[in-house]
Order: structure tokens, then sequence, then C-alpha cells
């Protein structure tokens, strides 16, 4: 269940939220980007977001689909040594979580002596590991063989999909003048007043219905509105 608040009464939602499902079927709070320029009447702040609280009926093993990869996070990937196993791109090898083995010296293919990870890091893998990573040409020196070692993450080995964030922004789900615009090009209104007040843009029901519902799944809305839902589901 998703349910969208404004700051007034998304801490009493939560409170409720929690008497109904129960504190561990929880998903998350996210962060819904409705506006993307301030209005200056407002009175202290001028609020820039919705909230859309998420839970589940066993939050324990209920798992959201993941979002389709874009064409710009694939292009982060690159094959500079002409890697048989396709392109890659660097990742981090030191870590913040402790990590017994982490601690140690490397001497990179030139010569270069590393005296250990940064400081408040440890290196994500024992020696014999990425020494073994290295054999495998798992690991990216750089160009001349002497920068901090990198971890190839290859593209063909990585999830087909994105795991969600809880920060929607309005350049990816739409904001609140997307929503009046769309609705005003599917229905006719009598007057201004006839108009409904709050409707959700398409996109953004679109990225719930993407991450929590399947093929043959029934999709409820409990306030109907101006049908966003309806469409998007469609």
């Amino acid at each position: 269940i998703f349910v969208s608040i404004d700051d007034n009464e998304v801490h009493t939602l939560g409170l409720l939220m929690q008497r109904v499902f129960g504190e561990s079927n929880f998903v998350a709070n996210i962060i819904w980007q409705k506006n993307y320029s301030p209005k200056n009447s407002a009175k202290h702040f001028s609020a820039d977001h919705d909230f859309i609280l998420a839970y589940a009926l066993n939050g324990e093993s209920w798992r959201p689909n993941l979002l389709p990869r874009s064409e710009a996070q694939d292009k982060a990937y690159k094959n500079p040594d002409k890697d048989p196993r396709g392109r890659w791109k660097p990742g981090d090898l030191s870590a913040r979580n402790p990590y017994s083995l982490g601690t140690y010296s490397i001497t990179t293919p030139n010569g270069r002596e590393i005296s250990g990870p940064p400081p408040g890091n440890y290196w994500r893998y024992s020696k014999a590991r990425l020494e073994e990573m290295d054999r495998d040409n798992r690991i990216w020196w750089g160009k001349d063989g002497g920068n901090v070692p990198s971890i190839k993450r290859f593209l063909s080995e990585v999830q087909s999909g994105m795991v969600p964030q809880t920060l929607w922004t309005y350049s990816e789900v739409g904001h609140t003048q997307d929503a009046k615009k769309e609705i005003h090009e599917i229905l006719k209104f009598p007057d201004s007043a006839s108009v409904f007040s709050t409707p959700k843009p398409l996109r953004l029901l679109e990225r719930i219905l993407r991450l929590s519902t399947g093929p043959d799944d029934l999709v409820l809305d409990f306030f109907a509105g101006s049908g966003t839902t309806a469409h998007a589901v469609m």
C-alpha cells in the first residue's frame, strides 16, 4: 500500500499505519519532489515535496520490482582495456565497514607502494582475494599501472534493473503542474471550481505500479479522484 500525504499529517498517518500494519511491515517513506519552483506566497517554507508512505502485508518477504536501467546509466560502462567480457566501470575497493583482513599494503604493477586503505576505511577484500581477482583481470590499476586499484564491474554481470531509491525527483516522475496539464488534456471542466485540485502526474503512478505489481495483480485506488491510477494501469 502506498499513501501520499503532505507534511501536515505525515507523522499522524505514520502512527496510524504502524498500528494497522505493524512496525515491521513499514517499507519506506518516499519523498516526491512535487514542485519545480518556490512559491513566494509561502508563510514559512515553500514546500517542494510530499511524502508517500509504503507498507507491506509482510515487510520481511515483500520485495519491490526493479526499475529499468536507463541509457545514461549504461553509458558509464566502458572497455578501455578491451576486456573480452565487455564493458565495465570501476568500483571502489575501499569501504567504511570494518574488516579484519582489510588493512594491508598493496604494490601496484608499476612498483608503487600503497601503504593501506584511506584513513577510516578498509579494503573490501582480503589480500588473497584481491590477488585472485587480479589474476582474473578484474582489477584496474589505471593506464600506467600505478593507480589505487579499482574493481571492474561488468555490465553483463549487473542485475537487469535498479533498486528503487526513496527520493523521486520531478524529472523522473513529474510534478503537480504536469498533473494539471494532463488532466486538462483529457477532461473538460465547466468552470475552474470544478477542476480536481490535487491530481497526481501519470509518471508518479506508473512508478508505483511498476515497483509493486505484476501482470495479473489487482490495483485498488481508494479515492479515484481524477482517474490517474486507472490511466497508469492502462
